[in-house]
């Protein structure tokens, strides 16, 4: 289970501990607004409960500028990134959480997959040789047999022969 520390974006002044994924809202301990867990950003993330609550007292403390730990919220944020490289460096001070400025990369279809690994190799394979790349770059067989089917009768590919597959 992971836990992750947010900062209510209602009334900017309570932080809570919230099971990340599991619920689709939640509501703000101090003001009782109801937010909507999968739009909030995470402050931090970690799969020790301890660890957590040990972050959320902290950045309690600082907002509520009774925290002695001589700490700023954007300091207490690059240690922990460094630590545990969550979501990234900058803090919304509006908003009162991080800016998410992580480059997630796109995972490609699978049908782009199978095209890529034909690519790869001079733009035909043995079919058995494809499905076992493809199983290895998490596509399912179901889904690869789809894709080949979907794939032959579009045109974009051909059978030359029995087990081999080619691309147009």
């Amino acid at each position: 289970m992971t836990y992750g520390v947010i900062i209510c974006t209602k009334c900017r002044e309570h932080v809570q501990i919230i099971e990340v994924g599991s619920s689709k809202t939640t509501r703000c301990q101090r003001c009782n607004a109801s937010l909507n867990t999968r739009k909030l950003r995470v402050f931090f993330t970690s799969d020790e409960l301890e660890e957590t609550i040990s972050v959320r007292t902290q950045i309690q403390a600082q907002l509520s500028g009774t925290g002695t730990l001589g700490k700023s919220l954007d300091a207490l944020a690059e240690e922990y990134f460094r630590k545990h490289q969550t979501f990234g460096n900058e803090i919304d001070e509006k908003a009162a959480c991080l800016i998410d400025n992580r480059k997630i990369p796109k995972k490609k279809k699978a049908d782009e997959l199978i095209i890529g690994i034909l690519v790869e190799n001079n733009n035909q394979m043995n079919q058995n040789d494809l499905k076992e790349k493809a199983l290895k770059m998490d596509v399912s067989e179901e889904q690869f047999n789809d894709i080949i089917k979907k794939l032959l009768m579009a045109g974009e590919l051909y059978s030359p022969s029995k087990d081999i597959i080619r691309i147009v």
